[in-house]
């Protein structure tokens, strides 16, 4: 006879994380660029162009309707310029043991894995690809959040969270005329907009109240202005783009032995791009005011 024990030991399922950035996971309801082999040359197309011509509307029982098709969409080619991201870590080749070079790949591979939708993000909200140089001095023709040259400026003051998020949605009711939109805020706007009730959320996903719009709070945003300069105490930058695909390549380890310094050296690296059609690029200057109790 063949006896099993009563209990069966089941690992737990590790909850998702709830991760609000734009290269976190799918769950954050933004669309994803499938081909990512092709990121090495970047991504061009043509978009749709979101505004309602004049004369659209006209008798259902006239025979004469004469419609002409909109060509201006096919006319200009937007093209975005993927980027690479990389980490590394090192470790002596005098303290580890036989398995030194493979923990040390599985170490920065986990940090890749945990840290490269923040380094995407800050990539994404400033325009700067690295300490020296950014897109437009690269000569890209990729936008960023917090560009001036094309984000439009709302307001003539900051104002405060539910103004903001008004005011957005009216510059993207106009702009996007029922297309869905993304509006990027900064962590430190999240427990003011859980505050005033004026995001959702959807299990993974924050979306804005009464409306279908995107809202990604990346953890890498800045916060900063169209002209990239660290805002005042108590006031926040927040920007609204229309949809942003995403896409960001397999991570690739690779470790070397420096024998010099008897290092062991692991690399980790990923190519990633972030782009929408730039049909809408908005910014507002939030103020935090407490909405909690006076500080004392």
């Amino acid at each position: 006879m063949t006896t099993r024990p009563l209990t069966t030991l089941i690992e737990p399922h590790p909850p998702q994380r709830w991760r609000l950035g734009i290269f976190d996971n799918p769950t954050t309801g933004l669309p994803r660029i499938e081909d990512v082999t092709r990121l090495g040359n970047g991504i061009a197309y043509n978009p749709i162009d979101a505004t309602v011509g004049v004369g659209v509307g006209f008798d259902p029982c006239a025979t004469d309707i004469s419609i002409v098709p909109d060509e201006s969409d096919t006319a200009d080619s937007v093209e975005w310029q993927a980027w690479g991201i990389a980490m590394s870590l090192s470790c002596s080749t005098l303290t580890g043991g036989a398995d030194l070079i493979a923990d040390q790949e599985a170490r920065v591979r986990a940090k890749m894995e945990a840290q490269s939708s923040y380094a995407g993000e800050r990539i994404f909200w400033s325009g700067d690809i690295n300490s020296a140089d950014t897109m437009a001095g690269q000569g890209w023709s990729n936008s960023w959040l917090a560009n001036g040259v094309t984000a439009t400026t709302l307001g003539a003051n900051e104002v405060g969270v539910v103004t903001a998020f008004g005011l957005i949605h009216e510059y993207l009711a106009d702009t996007l005329q029922g297309l869905r939109g993304v509006i990027h805020v900064p962590p430190i706007l999240l427990p003011y907009l859980a505050h005033y009730r004026v995001v959702n959320r959807d299990q993974f996903t924050l979306g804005t109240a009464l409306s279908d719009h995107i809202v990604a709070a990346g953890s890498g945003y800045l916060g900063t202005d169209p002209d990239g300069a660290d805002p005042a105490t108590g006031i926040t930058w927040i920007y609204a783009t229309s949809m942003v695909r995403t896409a960001q390549t397999d991570i690739v380890v690779r470790s070397e032995i420096d024998r010099a310094e008897n290092l062991v050296i692991a690399t980790a690296s990923r190519t990633q791009l972030a782009e929408w059609d730039l049909q809408a690029h908005a910014a507002v200057e939030v103020c935090l005011p407490d909405p909690g109790p006076a500080c004392t």
